[in-house]
């Protein structure tokens, strides 16, 4: 009899044990997602500004996308090879900085861009000064990328990424 009770007191102990050890994983891995993007942030500022490991995965992201819109004309490729080109050289912090401030964005979109310094500045403008683009700005300045790409999916799907785009050329 006392070797019973010992038995199913230790069963019951093994079984808490494993319900620890499994909610412990569950809050640790709910806690990584909630924190990931300030840490991500943390990691870059005691880096001095440069790219963290994400950093690096969602430039190159954009760059796939930057690159994916050659359509064979050669001008047109140079210029987006160009543009794809010094968007991997730019740090992900100069790019945040940018989200907070309009001139520092018309510089970037300049350098980044075959844009000229009058487009740029805009572009720049139109962006700042348009309140539907201030989602993607604050999703931008925060270093959250999530939520940056849904900001931008939503911008291309109701047409002001094209209104812009059209807006600058026109100009």
């Amino acid at each position: 009899m006392r070797e019973e009770r010992f038995r199913k007191y230790h069963k019951k102990s093994h079984k808490k044990a494993i319900w620890i050890t499994l909610i412990t994983i569950i809050v640790l891995i709910i806690l990584g997602v909630v924190f990931f993007f300030p840490l991500n942030n943390a990691m870059r500022s005691v880096s001095g500004g440069n790219d963290t490991p994400s950093d690096k995965v969602v430039k190159n992201e954009l760059v796939k996308k930057v690159s994916s819109t050659k359509n064979g004309d050669a001008e047109h490729d140079k210029k987006v090879e160009k543009a794809a080109a010094a968007l991997k050289a730019t740090k992900m912090s100069d790019i945040i900085k940018s989200a907070n401030s309009e001139p520092d964005a018309a510089k970037l979109l300049q350098q980044n861009s075959s844009l000229s310094s009058s487009e740029s500045k805009a572009a720049a403008k139109t962006i700042f000064s348009d309140s539907k683009y201030d989602g993607l700005r604050q999703a931008v300045s925060d270093g959250n990328w999530y939520s940056a790409y849904n900001q931008y999916k939503t911008l291309s799907s109701d047409g002001s990424l094209t209104n812009l785009k059209n807006s600058i050329s026109d100009k």
